[in-house]
């Protein structure tokens, strides 16, 4: 009795930490962070020999802080692009199914019968 109880509970794990694994895989970080210059009226400006583009958010913020320094007069801000990130196609499908419920033509539809 021991063993299958073992056996049903390491399983169990198992299949629950795959499907957090899968779920995950679809949460990505920024790829390039930017730095915005404004001048003392608010307008945006761009300012000869700055460098406004990083790909880690410590370098950019270092750079924020150096040139908040040399450059008393502007105001310094971070941006981040986020870049386009696939679903996974079980999850949006499971989605779907569960909103419009198992109805035959819909199953169909998604080319599952």
């Amino acid at each position: 009795m021991g063993k299958i109880s073992d056996r049903c509970v390491t399983g169990f794990f198992i299949v629950t930490l795959g499907i957090l694994w899968y779920c995950t895989k679809c949460f990505v970080k920024p790829t390039q962070y930017k730095i915005i210059i404004y001048d003392i009226l608010g307008n945006q400006v761009n300012i000869d020999g700055v460098r406004t583009s990083f790909k880690t958010f410590k370098v950019a913020n270092n750079f924020i802080s150096e040139y908040r320094n040399r450059f008393s007069q502007y105001e310094f801000s971070m941006s981040s692009e986020m870049p386009i990130v696939k679903r996974n196609w079980l999850l949006e499908n499971l989605k779907k199914i569960r909103y419009s419920g198992f109805s035959y033509e819909y199953l169909i539809q998604l080319g599952i019968e």
